[in-house]
């Protein structure tokens, strides 16, 4: 339990210096400001030190409807798939942490593809998936193992953050729901981005990804 609000609170530390990075790009876009955020929650922005006001729009577009007021708006939609905004609608897309959430290799390229064509600019963290511990379970090496081999440990353990899976297919999912990606996915992905790494006990935890205007800030 120690560890785990041990690791949660480092984890607050980081996120805390990539918001202040992220808000210092965002002010060198001129307002008025259109920003599309892939899964994203009312919640996260307001841990955000920027300032939400009339020129300012955020559509946040999620697997479930969210209850907002202006200037936010929900939309449910899938992140593969932006069909519903024309090319280049939003000055800002960003996305925190969902890349790596939404299927196979061809499914992320998907997804890169439509953040690029929507937005004029975008900004994404995803986690590294070389950083040697698994950021879902808090064990060291435990996402280099094998999805069947993940599969199994599940089924039949309590794994580090996760109570041992009723079922096969619950062990399965658990398994296979996440894909981190590495430096030269980002380069695949996303070709004409500064790919910045997020450093954590002298490893890359996770990368930026972004193509806004450069600033003052180097890496957090």
């Amino acid at each position: 339990m120690v560890k785990a609000q041990l690791v949660q609170a480092l984890e607050a530390r980081a996120r805390q210096g990539r918001n202040d990075y992220f808000v210092e790009l965002l002010r060198t876009v001129p307002m008025p400001l259109s920003i599309l955020d892939v899964g994203g929650t009312v919640d996260y922005w307001r841990t955000v030190d920027f300032p939400i006001d009339t020129q300012v729009r955020i559509v946040l577009l999620n697997t479930f409807n969210q209850r907002v007021d202006p200037p936010f708006e929900s939309v449910v939609g899938d992140a593969r798939d932006l069909s519903c905004f024309r090319d280049r609608e939003y000055n800002v897309v960003f996305s925190n942490s969902v890349i790596c959430l939404v299927g196979s290799f061809v499914d992320q390229q998907r997804m890169a593809r439509e953040i690029q064509r929507v937005g004029q600019y975008f900004f994404l963290q995803t986690p590294n998936h070389s950083f040697p511990v698994d950021w879902r379970t808090l064990i060291p090496f435990f996402h280099f193992l094998p999805i069947d081999a993940q599969a199994w440990c599940f089924e039949r353990f309590a794994v580090g953050t996760y109570r041992r899976a009723r079922t096969r297919a619950e062990a399965l999912t658990w398994a296979s729901r996440v894909r981190n990606l590495r430096w030269r996915d980002l380069q695949v992905l996303f070709p004409n981005a500064e790919v910045m790494p997020e450093r954590f006990g002298g490893f890359t935890k996770s990368f930026m990804i972004h193509n806004l205007p450069t600033c003052r800030s180097g890496v957090v």
